[in-house]
């Protein structure tokens, strides 16, 4: 896709082109939502990339927002994934899964997305000012890389801090306190001790690995549906050949190829490719 400025009436040269692939440029622009002052400070559970763009527009927003995360910083959480990786050592609340930056801190920080939503263009200028780099404003198919991806996160977080935000990192919530069908606190158990943290409004960032946090949210009355999912299996090219069938003749002179295949069948069911790793590595989500 190419955006181009042109001299003279857009919609009269779109017309004369006569080019159906061709459409005028819409300039999405996202301003986080503003709020007005209280004291109240609203919590976000999970630090994944959910709970973190929501801190960071709450408190962009000036509402002070408290993040509560089960697993570890950034460089902690690391050393816990090399520990596991290298000898078996599962540390439950801060592996691959729970941690500063969610399960997308270890899958390469691939920004892919089949949504169209003006936020998307915000999002990517966060990561980008915190540090990732700047193609992901125009590439395709934007990525981070883990390796940077674990200096970004910690950059967010530290906007989110020095805009009056808090981050208590190894705070799991453990429980719910309602009155009359509202919240009024949660539950947080922060190393061997349980407290209570008065709370008016959270935000539920949990991702989907969280099997105890639903048990506890379903125990505790919160209406949930069942999502609908897609059954999915692993294939493996090699390449080169990815590269052969893609570039030709300049398959040795141009970077990994990869591809996106999707199929709707007679029935109604359809078969996609969802993620690719071109020129990468697979990395194990084992908990």
């Amino acid at each position: 896709t190419v955006d181009v400025a042109v001299r003279g009436n857009e919609a009269r040269l779109l017309k004369a082109a006569q080019n159906p692939k061709a459409a005028l440029a819409a300039d999405p622009v996202y301003e986080p939502p503003h709020a007005a002052h209280t004291d109240e400070r609203p919590v976000v559970i999970g630090f994944g990339p959910g709970g973190m763009f929501a801190a960071l527009a709450l408190a962009l927003a000036g509402l002070r927002p408290i993040v509560l995360e089960r697993g570890l910083d950034a460089a902690a959480r690391h050393e816990k994934v090399l520990e596991f990786w290298r000898t078996g050592t599962l540390d439950p609340a801060s592996n691959v899964q729970f941690g500063e930056g969610g399960a997308g801190t270890f899958s390469d920080g691939k920004l892919n997305t089949g949504v169209n939503d003006p936020r998307i263009r915000w999002i990517l200028e966060q990561f980008a000012a915190a540090g990732a780099d700047e193609s992901i404003l125009w590439d395709a198919k934007p990525h981070i890389g883990t390796d940077v991806l674990l200096t970004v996160v910690q950059n967010l977080r530290k906007r989110i801090l020095a805009l009056g935000g808090e981050v208590r990192f190894g705070a799991q919530v453990t429980g719910l306190l309602q009155e009359n069908g509202r919240l009024t606190g949660l539950e947080v158990r922060e190393g061997g001790s349980v407290s209570v943290l008065p709370c008016r409004r959270a935000v539920l960032a949990i991702g989907h690995s969280a099997r105890d946090t639903f048990e506890m949210l379903l125990q505790s009355g919160v209406p949930m549906e069942p999502k609908a999912f897609s059954m999915g299996v692993r294939i493996e090219h090699r390449q080169a050949m990815v590269n052969a069938s893609q570039y030709g003749a300049f398959a040795d002179r141009l970077g990994a190829a990869d591809y996106k295949l999707n199929a709707r069948f007679p029935d109604g069911t359809s078969a996609y490719t969802f993620c690719m790793c071109p020129g990468g590595h697979v990395v194990a989500a084992a908990s």
